[in-house]
């Protein structure tokens, strides 16, 4: 298991989301928006040093820069609309894998995260105008 998958999966138990998981209905907070809540937690385990547990920490800590990346380019919508829009529909299980991703693909600063959803786009790009339509 890589990494990323591993970020995926413990962001997954850490916040309950299962695969049928709504990004504004969830069962164990409700109302709330789990995209924020994912990123709310890598920025948790960045910035305050007894949040989660040491081992939870390291890991979501090596997703802190695929964090800014996302926030750069997919929240300000930097990135092209159609990957914005693509972003903002995925399911919060989803979400936690592309941020796997992006952590498998040692993402370090916000310049490789850019290239990194310049070539996601091109890669699924026939994938997400599909989904999008």
């Amino acid at each position: 298991m890589t990494k990323g998958q591993r970020f995926a999966k413990d962001m997954r138990k850490n916040l309950s989301i299962g695969t049928r998981t709504h990004r504004w209905s969830s069962s164990t907070f409700p109302g709330s928006d789990m995209h924020e809540m994912i990123l709310e937690s890598i920025a948790h385990a960045t910035h305050h040093d007894s949040w989660y547990g040491e081992a939870r920490t390291e890991l979501f800590r090596t997703a802190f820069a695929a964090l800014c990346s996302y926030e750069k380019h997919i929240w300000s919508g930097r990135a092209d609309a159609v990957l914005v829009a693509y972003c903002n529909n995925l399911t919060p299980w989803q979400l936690c894998n592309l941020l796997g991703d992006m952590v498998d693909a040692k993402i370090t600063n916000v310049g490789e995260g850019e290239r990194f959803f310049a070539q996601f786009l091109q890669r699924n790009q026939a994938q997400i105008y599909a989904r999008l339509n």
